[in-house]
């Protein structure tokens, strides 16, 4: 069961945990593919967002690296305001005095969506005030499941990896959590802790 005694910062994931972006991500692929293909001379598919980033990473190429990223921005970005809400997580992040949480705690989100994508999905939530940190794609370079990211949070914040809990909806989220050393929860067991809270107050 998930906890958060003795934690001082927590870790959430945005796409399938704070909300949903309705993004064509098969259109992106395909996109990132061809662009990536005649840039290069050399085959290399998208199978997921992040494939062949790393690829462009060894190569060094800084300057192409940022049009990718901002490709994937425009395309998360055209659908933002159709974005779904979780609202088991908005709850909890709005009203986390009610769950037994430190009064300091930090909230901070680590996400593989470009952080334009990341601020302006925290707004339309509501909870854009609400967190402390962010940590998006162009922020690494080495993305989930490499626990780049989430040490980069826990040297901002100068605590142990034991006192921060990370928070996806992806097996990828979970073995992120693993490779740093940092308790990690799918996002079934907020929603279930949050589904308990309400039914306990009513």
């Amino acid at each position: 069961m998930i906890s958060f005694k003795k934690k001082k910062v927590i870790i959430f994931d945005l796409d399938g945990t704070i909300v949903r972006l309705p993004v064509n991500w098969s259109h992106l692929k395909k996109l990132l593919t061809k662009r990536y293909n005649d840039i290069y001379d050399e085959a290399c598919e998208f199978v997921h967002i992040t494939a062949c980033l790393d690829k462009i990473v060894d190569k060094d190429d800084e300057a192409e690296l940022q049009n990718f990223f901002n490709i994937i921005e425009d395309y998360e970005m055209k659908t933002i305001n159709d974005n779904e809400k979780i609202k088991e997580t908005i709850f909890f992040i709005k009203n986390i005095h009610l769950f037994k949480v430190p009064n300091d705690i930090k909230l901070a989100v680590l996400s593989l969506n470009t952080r334009k994508t990341i601020i302006e999905s925290l707004k339309l939530a509501g909870i854009y005030e609400k967190i402390d940190y962010i940590i998006g794609r162009e922020d690494v370079r080495k993305w989930k499941p490499n626990p780049e990211g989430l040490l980069k949070i826990r040297d901002h914040y100068d605590v142990k990896e034991e006192e921060m809990i990370y928070i996806g909806d992806l097996e990828k989220d979970v073995i992120t959590g693993k490779n740093a050393g940092i308790q990690a929860y799918l996002i079934d067991e907020l929603i279930n802790l949050v589904n308990k809270k309400r039914a306990e107050t009513t």
